[in-house]
């Protein structure tokens, strides 16, 4: 007991390869203990003495196969031997298996670690089942939840994600998090007038929050490029397609004044200003003749700008949108 308590001491001090041969003394004194032998196994474990830790680990698991500590460890030295498809396994033992009552933070972390595998792995369906057991037994906590949400939604679970932050914002009235969570669902699936009214209310709790103050802006600028928006008149889609290819036009001359431009995209780009300079016969003619300009020239914008030009991103949605009607 005395040298299973100094190893416990050494490691909690940071001092790990001497808590190895403290738990190798208590071991000598004690073979059938469990505790002396899992902890002397996360020690070596610790040190990198993977072989040595697996052969403890697996002779625990003879004995107690149910043990999520074991099984934890387990996946953990199927982790540093970059075994992915085992760890998860050990994994997925160690979050349905027994812990004891007061270990469940511990257990709650595990599948945290399992959740991160999942998505490396790219087993979403899995990745959220996940997530939403770590929802069912979360804690009374904004952070937590939300952290959940903005990973459901990572995975592609968007009304799982939007369910969450609707709660959020329900139960915790104060926190920012449900409408920032909520704004970025509607933003990533096109509903932009949706997000700024979600952004809006989030900085209204915290005015001084620059990554909404960031997404609200970048939210206004698609909004006033997009002419695939509902509910807008027929001459505002008009203003809005020109608006769009004119600042194409203006990004791209940008981009040549680095880059000499070849006769097909200085061709390109004079047909572009020749459309914004003339009318069609009919007004939905013209718009629909704007906007396939604009998605050609913005498809062909590795023909204009170098590649060390980052591309605007209201610009790239705008195009998406009006690309997929």
């Amino acid at each position: 007991d005395q040298h299973f308590e100094q190893g416990q001491k050494l490691q909690a001090a940071g001092d790990v390869a001497a808590s190895v041969d403290q738990y190798r003394e208590a071991l000598l004194f004690s073979p059938d203990n469990g505790d002396f032998r899992l902890s002397l196994a996360t020690a070596l474990l610790d040190t990198g003495h993977l072989d040595e830790a697996q052969a403890h680990l697996q002779q625990l698991a003879q004995t107690d196969p149910t043990n999520g500590r074991i099984n934890l460890a387990l996946a953990q030295v199927a982790l540093k031997r970059h075994q992915i498809n085992q760890a998860i396994d050990f994994y997925e033992r160690a979050v349905y298996e027994y812990w004891p009552p007061q270990a469940v933070p511990e257990r709650r972390a595990a599948r945290w670690q399992l959740v991160g595998l999942l998505d490396e792995a790219k087993r979403r369906d899995d990745e959220i089942a996940e997530l939403l057991q770590l929802y069912s037994s979360s804690p009374a906590d904004a952070s937590e939840r939300a952290r959940i949400g903005f990973r459901l939604m990572k995975a592609g679970a968007m009304s799982e994600a939007a369910q969450i932050f609707r709660n959020l914002e329900l139960n915790f009235p104060k926190s920012l998090l449900g409408h920032q969570g909520l704004g970025d669902v509607r933003f990533a699936t096109g509903d932009y007038v949706a997000a700024r009214h979600e952004y809006q209310h989030a900085l209204h709790l915290d005015p001084n929050d620059r990554e909404i103050q960031s997404q609200l802006a970048l939210t206004n600028a698609v909004i006033d490029l997009d002419p695939a928006l509902p509910d807008i008149s027929s001459a505002e889609r008009l203003r809005r397609s020109q608006l769009l290819l004119s600042r194409i036009v203006t990004e791209l001359n940008g981009c040549l004044l680095q880059k000499i431009p070849t006769a097909v995209a200085q061709h390109q780009i004079d047909v572009a200003r020749d459309l914004l300079s003339h009318t069609h016969p009919t007004e939905e003619d013209y718009n629909l003749t704007l906007q396939r300009a604009a998605i050609g020239l913005w498809q062909d914008r590795a023909a204009f700008c170098p590649a060390n030009v980052q591309p605007s991103r209201a610009i790239g949605l705008a195009i998406d949108r009006i690309s997929n009607e």
